[in-house]
């Protein structure tokens, strides 16, 4: 029933940004993208998604059984199912099950994939805290949302820290066995993340790097579409489109993700601009995550 609601939302979603735009202007700014600077744009954005394997291998507990390489191929492949799904929701369990294969603990693998994920929404909750301070006027209308997105992720890292939350809970559930047994396990293996704070600190700063290189991708996309997007709002503004496309509504953030762009970048580049800008986004994504497809094959057969 969900999965089917959120196929209908992505359908009305689409529907009403091809409704309120023009579908001819968009397809004839497709048609004349400039494919050397367009390569260049899904370059920086392959750099970008790369970086967050390596942000996630960062978090894992032991990093010899996994090699950065493996765990960027992992995440990218994960990445790539990603864009069909809602929310990113395969992106967890594709890295968390493979690493708990390396790992021969789900429980640890699982906790840093949660880890990553957490320290990636603060960092993009900080950037749009950042834009609302600096006066941005299309994020002063989500400022309450940004806000309280900021604090519920702030405060999620503060439990992260905290044994004193954590172990009672963890005493708690794991007297409810089975299920409940899993669940403590999994809230244990923070402890990993409490002793080493510079993994956290290090993951929050890679964070930025990787936004912005996200952000130069979205850019040189809309310079090859022979657009002129201003550069600091598009490398500051696409972030905030990732986590508006992290909210669970549609499949793979589609239509989130044209509305964003519409929102935030319209006044430089036009709706039909902004659109073309987002759907070419969309499809580097794809592209630059396609690598990691064929490593999740073959490593699925050799099993």
């Amino acid at each position: 029933m969900r999965n089917a609601l959120k196929v209908l939302f992505t359908l009305l979603a689409l529907l009403w940004i091809f409704h309120t735009t023009d579908v001819k202007a968009v397809l004839s700014l497709i048609g004349k993208v400039n494919v050397r600077t367009l390569f260049l744009g899904f370059l920086f954005i392959f750099l970008g998604l790369s970086l967050s394997g390596f942000r996630w291998w960062i978090f894992l507990p032991d990093r010899k059984r996994i090699s950065p390489q493996r765990a960027v191929f992992i995440t990218l492949g994960a990445l790539f199912y990603g864009m069909f799904l809602p929310a990113g929701a395969g992106v967890d369990a594709l890295r968390g099950y493979y690493a708990g294969l390396e790992l021969n603990s789900h429980s640890v693998s699982f906790a840093s994939v949660f880890t990553d994920r957490l320290v990636g929404f603060l960092a993009l909750t900080t950037i749009a805290v950042v834009g609302v301070a600096l006066g941005s006027e299309p994020l002063k209308v989500m400022a309450p949302f940004i806000f309280l997105a900021f604090a519920l992720t702030l405060g999620g890292v503060f439990v992260i820290f905290s044994r004193r939350l954590r172990y009672p809970l963890a005493r708690f559930v794991g007297r409810l066995g089975g299920l409940g047994k899993k669940l403590a396990s999994f809230l244990m293996a923070f402890d990993h993340y409490r002793e080493n704070p510079s993994k956290v600190i290090l993951g929050f700063f890679i964070s930025f790097l990787m936004q912005f290189l996200l952000g130069v991708g979205a850019y040189f996309i809309g310079k090859s579409l022979h657009l002129n997007p201003p550069f600091v709002k598009t490398v500051v503004y696409t972030p905030l489109v990732n986590l508006i496309t992290m909210l669970p509504v549609t499949i793979g953030g589609v239509g989130l993700r044209e509305g964003g762009f519409m929102y935030l970048l319209s006044y430089a580049v036009g709706k039909e601009g902004a659109v073309s800008i987002s759907l070419l986004y969309y499809l580097g994504n794809i592209v630059a995550s396609s690598p990691g497809v064929l490593f999740i094959y073959f490593a699925g057969r050799r099993r």
